[in-house]
């Protein structure tokens, strides 16, 4: 039995900026938008994944298996006082922060459903899209 992976990437949700908070900042905000650095853009994650397994029923396969991959970060701030205004070493900023994860792709498993047909397999990855990519 034949089976396929595809790996559908996700992306950050775009937000809008307040560009009156950014004006006395060193490079203010030249737009209204800007992308989240952690939040994931469900409504595009959800379209690449439906458009993923539609190609894939569309080929024959059926989907066994569908996979999230994970990432994360932090927010790290190292910046340290005056020494003259707080005492030496004491920070003004928060140092490590609170880490958080979010969803950095899925990973579609598939297998083809039984066909009269036997069909051979392509040697390169087969591009639905810049989201999508299938890898055999």
């Amino acid at each position: 039995m034949k089976q396929k992976s595809i790996l559908v990437k996700s992306y950050f949700a775009k937000i809008e900026t307040d560009k009156r908070q950014q004006m006395w900042e060193a490079k203010p905000k030249t737009t209204e938008w800007e992308y989240s650095s952690c939040k994931v853009d469900s409504q595009r994650l959800n379209d690449d994944l439906q458009q993923a397994i539609e190609s894939l029923n569309a080929q024959g396969f059926k989907v066994v298996q569908i996979t999230p991959i994970t990432s994360g970060d932090f927010h790290f701030s190292d910046h340290l006082s005056d020494p003259h205004l707080l005492g030496s070493g004491v920070t003004t900023e928060g140092g490590y922060g609170y880490g958080f994860s979010y969803t950095d792709s899925l990973v579609i498993l598939a297998e083809q459903v039984a066909s009269e047909t036997e069909t051979f397999p392509t040697e390169e990855p087969m591009i639905i899209s810049d989201e999508v990519i299938v890898v055999d």
